[in-house]
């Protein structure tokens, strides 16, 4: 039995804790133990312990470089080094560069790999950053190609140690059935009425004020049209609160927003909640990966999305659904209504996402990937 210690200081669920949650509990069992460090409680810690997962909360700081003395949680270092000792993993993987800072010192005395899974393309960083990834990791994980690519660009050293896993979604919880009437009821939804959803937690990069700007000119083709905005504040940060109280003024304030906007908060009934979609738009300034993409796609949803990092390696457009720049509303309506307007496409594209998660991003795959660079890193 291999242990594995995951190291992730944020302990709610965004798109990479949900993407971690998978992995871990999808791993066979029967070689590997997973066991669990954040720096933060959340809804990823109580997730992990729901299924009997060991997570720990061992609080530390985010480590800061910006003089010649660091910001960092020195009585960390003491407290890992003694969790290291009571439960000696085999491998670590950390879920972002700050607890790879914090662990990969102790890791290296010990004789212990480290993988650490990039998540942004501002982690590519030049200087010492870059040095340290170079001698201090085993192995790099990006869910995307241009995710490698700007890691090889600041270090050309990097490219034999990182590798590409699209992170997968499981295709058995997520797929295609009957619509959920139920769903209607409880947000007293009219039975033929459109239902475009936006699934992303409150941060000012995932563009809830960018939909709500297309939003007008969807209502005005098509008036019925209800818009569930799924998500909350998943990490405690002024961004995120800030960004809440913004969108929800905004809605307020429109009588035609206040009509069609739902604010259905943090749900765990994702799957039920896509299956009474009838689209799903990712209005993001930028996507690192652009998980709820997949999950929609593998419910058979088409996906208006902004053609940004994740999305334009996951989504093919005109095929799955649609690509679109950036903060530009009226492109983003336009092509909202086209998938509207046209129920034979809806189904067309409906079907081709199926298939291409199935054939690229189911998680039975993508884990079965991960278990494979496990394997090559022990041996």
């Amino acid at each position: 039995m291999n242990t594995l210690l995951y190291l992730s200081y944020l302990g709610g669920l965004g798109g990479g804790e949900s993407s971690l949650l998978s992995n871990i509990l999808a791993l066979d069992r029967a070689q590997f133990e997973p066991r669990v460090i954040c720096g933060t409680p959340g809804a990823f810690v109580d997730e992990l312990r729901a299924h009997a997962i060991a997570a720990d909360v061992l609080p530390f700081r985010l480590p800061y470089f910006r003089s010649i003395v660091p910001i960092a949680s020195l009585d960390f270092f003491p407290r890992l080094y003694a969790y290291l000792d009571a439960h000696p993993p085999k491998l670590i993987h950390c879920n972002d560069p700050e607890s790879a800072y914090y662990v990969a010192p102790l890791a290296k005395l010990r004789g212990i790999p480290v993988l650490w899974t990039c998540w942004g393309w501002w982690q590519a960083e030049r200087g010492w950053k870059s040095a340290f990834y170079e001698k201090f990791l085993t192995r790099i994980i990006t869910p995307t190609h241009h995710l490698k690519k700007c890691l090889v660009q600041v270090n050309a050293q990097l490219e034999k140690k990182t590798s590409v896993l699209p992170f997968g979604v499981d295709t058995e919880i997520f797929s295609p059935g009957a619509r959920d009437e139920s769903f209607r009821q409880e947000f007293q939804i009219e039975r033929d009425a459109p239902i475009i959803t936006l699934l992303a937690r409150f941060q000012s990069v995932k563009g809830h004020m960018n939909f709500l700007d297309a939003a007008p000119e969807i209502l005005d083709a098509f008036p019925d049209t209800r818009f569930l905005f799924v998500g909350d504040t998943a990490f405690d940060t002024n961004d995120a609160s800030e960004t809440r109280r913004a969108v929800r003024a905004r809605v307020a304030t429109d009588e035609r927003l206040r009509a069609a906007v739902i604010f259905c908060g943090f749900r765990r009934d994702v799957p039920r909640l896509l299956r009474a979609s009838t689209l799903l738009v990712c209005p993001s300034d930028f996507e690192t990966y652009g998980m709820s993409n997949l999950e929609a796609m593998a419910c058979g949803i088409p996906v208006v999305s902004t053609n940004v990092g994740g999305p334009s390696e996951t989504i093919v457009d005109g095929e799955t659904g649609f690509l679109v720049p950036p903060r530009e509303p009226h492109t983003l309506a336009a092509r909202v209504n086209q998938i509207l307007a046209e129920p034979a496409l809806r189904e067309r594209m409906g079907r081709n996402a199926r298939a291409r998660v199935e054939q690229h991003f189911a998680l039975c795959n993508s884990v079965a990937r991960l278990q494979e660079i496990y394997r090559a890193v022990l041996a």
